[in-house]
Formats: C-alpha cells, structure tokens, sequence
C-alpha cells in the first residue's frame, strides 16, 4: 500500500515543484531601485553633461622630497592648516650638518688669515726691523773707516793690494746688507701686499659660499609648504625612507577656501560648450543640492581621457578638453576633495544649429562651405490609395 500511493504522490510533488521553479526562474527580475534617485538629465533645454571632479583651489598639489633619505619627524596630520613656509616633514640632515662644522671651520680659519695680512705690521716686528737696520749701519761705518786706513797705508805701500781689495769688498758688503735691513724694514711698514690681501679675500668668499651651499642642503632637508592650505592626504611616517621618485605623493596639499570642479567634455562636444553659457552640478547620484558655478578657466590643450580609476595601464582613444568650474562659497560642508559631481552646461542654439544640417545628419565633409545646404526632402503623401 505504500509503495502503491505514496511513492507516486512524492513524484508528483517533485515534478509540480520543477516546473514552478523553472517557471519563477524564468521571470526577469525587476530592477533594484537606488535609495536616492539620481538628478535626471534636463530634457526642455539643451545640455553637454560630464563628470566632474572636486579639487583645491590651484588644484591638489602632490608634496615630495627633494633629497631622498629616512623621515624623522613629522609635523603635521591630516586635516591640518599650513601656511607657506611652514614645515611638513623632516628627513634625515646629520651627514650635512657634520659637513657644516668643516666647512664653518675653514671659515674661520680664512678670515683669520686675511685678518692677520690685514692688521700687519704687528707692533711687535718694527723694534727687531728697526734693530737690524740700527746694527747694519754701525757694520757699515766700521767697514768704511777700515777701507779709509787701508787705503792711506796703500799710498805708503805700508799694505799689499790683496788687504786692500779685502776691505773694499768688506765695505761693499756691508752697505748691501744695511739696503736690504732698510728695505725690510720699509715693506713691514707699509703692511700686507695688495695681492696676498686678495687671495686671502677669495679665500674667505670661498668659504662662505660652500658654508652657503651647505646651509641650503639642510634647510632642503626640512620640506616646508609651497602654500598655504590644508593637508588633504598624509602618507609619509617617522622611520619611512623618501625617495625622489614616488608612486604615491607623501603628502597632498590644497587650499580648500574655495572649491573647484574640474569637468572633461569630450572632443565631440568640445563644438557646442560656449565659455559664457551656464552651468550646473549635483552631487553624484544625488537628486537635490544644486550648485552654481562660475568659469574659472579652460586649459588650451587637449589630453586623452582618463578613468577615475587612475590605472597607468588603460587606453583611451577619446580626448578631452577640461574646464575648471568654482563652487559657490558656503559648501566646503557638504563637498569634500575628490568628490565626483554630475556637470550639466548650457548649449546656445546658435551652436547647436550650426554643428548640424536641416536635416539633423552630419554635414557632407566634401561639399563646398560657401555653397547653400541642400533643401530637406518633400514628404511622402498619406492619403489614402485610390
């Protein structure tokens, strides 16, 4: 009696709930409705829309080291204002400040040297000068009274020529040795020689500019803020190396008083956006908070697009020309750096008349400019067959 009833009616169950499975499977599935409906693109005026980007003022400015080395000290965080000048991070400076105490040392020592050429004569070197002059003059006057004798007792021939060539040398002598104590003496008076002062200037002006060059090094070393703004990112720790070639800036800096949008309009609409015209933004995927903006500029070139994503790999065909927008004062609250916004700007219908034909094709790029658009086709009768 089992096997008669109840093995059947369990078939029959499984196959009855198969064929509502497969026919509930088959069913499309309604599609899942965003929390917040998104702003609708307008429909009664004619509008180029672009995703825009949030971004400082002067734009998000990447912050790296100009000297590689390993980061002691910090100091800053995130969220902090700065103003130009301000220190952000410190690397490591004890190699150049080592080679300052050298190079401060030979300084000293240049400008002790031009000191002494400077200052000379001491008082001190003129009484031994004065001295040897003193001493050379009496040898002098003592080889001259010599020479006077011998040259009397020569008349007598009471001396032979050889005595006599001896104390004309002797005199001769020591009226050389008494013109170079003289001229000794007249050269330490009048001090240092003019050249030797400017070899010993150079060498101080040498001096100083290494010693300069070094105090330029070590303030390199301390990175300090090239405006004022707010540290957007802090990616940089005590202990981490900074090299000059970075994947990802060690700190972004901006000056978020003021609020920019940066829009790319693609190179197929670049014909219809007008500088002048109107334009618009909401919060991505938002459908309320709509801001005003302002033209602030238009960069003249031209680059390929890029995904938000950032990868280096990616390709894109599609080139873009970007505009700047401000946001009005009064949102820096509600929009943050780096959010992206729906952009819709204003086509004037000049623009949109003349980058199409009467007909709504695109113009022929063989005919002839100064010749008259052709006229639009007359339209098929609808009346009813005869």
């Amino acid at each position: 009696m089992f096997t008669r009833r109840i093995i059947p009616l369990v078939a029959l169950a499984g196959v009855v709930y198969s064929i509502v499975s497969v026919v509930l499977g088959a069913k499309t599935p309604e599609p899942s409705k965003p929390v917040i409906e998104p702003h609708a693109r307008p429909v009664k005026e004619r509008m180029l829309a672009g995703s825009g980007l949030v971004e400082a003022r002067k734009e998000n400015i990447p912050i790296g080291a100009s000297i590689p080395g390993v980061v002691v000290e910090v100091f800053v965080k995130k969220g902090d204002r700065v103003k130009r000048g301000d220190p952000l991070f410190l690397v490591d400076d004890r190699e150049i400040r080592g080679q300052m105490g050298v190079k401060e040392a030979q300084l000293e020592s240049a400008r002790a040297q031009l000191h002494k050429l400077e200052a000379a004569p001491r008082p001190e070197d003129l009484p031994p000068l004065e001295a040897a002059v003193e001493e050379a003059r009496a040898r002098l006057d003592d080889a001259e009274i010599a020479l006077g004798r011998t040259q009397k007792l020569s008349n007598r021939n009471a001396v032979t020529p050889s005595d006599l060539d001896k104390d004309r040398f002797a005199y001769q002598a020591a009226k050389a040795a008494l013109a170079r104590s003289q001229a000794e003496l007249d050269r330490t008076k009048k001090g240092a020689w003019r050249e030797d002062l400017d070899i010993a200037e150079a060498a101080v002006k040498l001096a100083q500019s290494e010693l300069q060059s070094c105090r330029l090094i070590l303030d390199r070393h301390t990175v300090r803020a090239p405006i004022g703004g707010d540290v957007l990112q802090l990616n940089i720790r005590p202990g981490q190396f900074a090299a000059t070639n970075w994947n990802e800036p060690m700190i972004v800096l901006g000056d978020v008083d003021r609020l920019h949008v940066r829009v790319d309009v693609d190179e197929n609409d670049v014909p219809l956006f007008d500088e002048g015209s109107a334009a618009t933004a909401y919060l991505k995927g938002r459908s309320h908070g709509r801001y005003a903006l302002k033209l602030e500029y238009v960069e003249p070139y031209m680059i390929p697009k890029q995904s938000l994503t950032g990868s280096a790999s990616e390709r894109v065909d599609t080139r873009v020309l970007r505009v700047v927008y401000s946001l009005p004062d009064g949102c820096r609250g509600s929009v943050h750096v780096g959010q992206q916004m729906d952009v819709y700007i204003k086509v004037p219908k000049e623009r949109w008349d003349a980058s199409f034909d009467a007909v709504g094709r695109p113009a022929d790029p063989f005919a002839d400019a100064s010749a008259p658009a052709p006229a639009a086709p007359a339209a098929a009768p609808t009346g009813p067959k005869a």
